[in-house]
């Protein structure tokens, strides 16, 4: 199973919305338990994981996988909570957009399920306002 294809259909759009915004929202890709040194005023942390890696089919050529995709939005305190909440409104519309998506064939094809969130928060020690989605999704790899 491929599995880069999976996060390609969950992580492209994402990454292409927060870039397309003015100016641009830096986005990063699991790995990333901390605050940056030198953070940016706003940033947006995606973690993709991977639960049932396959499961049972009546035939051989299709892969399914199941996991979770949790987006946590990052905006200045100084903005408060009204930035925060755009950020992760946009999240949400990406995730739409993704469940709108048509099914083709020979492709893989990735549902969000239903969000769960946002929860807001905010740290004495940290110099953001965070927002927080997150969803299971299952995919069919072709």
């Amino acid at each position: 199973m491929n599995y880069q294809s999976i996060r390609a259909k969950l992580e492209g759009p994402l990454l292409t919305a927060y870039n397309d915004q003015a100016p641009a929202v830096p986005v990063y890709f699991d790995n990333i338990t901390f605050v940056p040194p030198d953070p940016p005023k706003e940033y947006v942390r995606v973690n993709v994981t991977f639960g049932m890696m396959s499961e049972c089919a009546l035939t051989n050529e299709l892969d399914f996988a199941r996991g979770a995709i949790v987006i946590r939005c990052f905006a200045a305190k100084s903005n408060g909570p009204a930035r925060c909440q755009q950020l992760v409104a946009l999240a949400k519309q990406v995730i739409d957009a993704i469940n709108s998506t048509p099914k083709a064939a020979n492709t893989t094809y990735v549902r969000v399920k239903d969000i769960t969130g946002p929860l807001f928060s905010s740290m004495e020690d940290n110099p953001h306002f965070v927002g927080k989605i997150e969803a299971g999704w299952q995919a069919t790899v072709k």
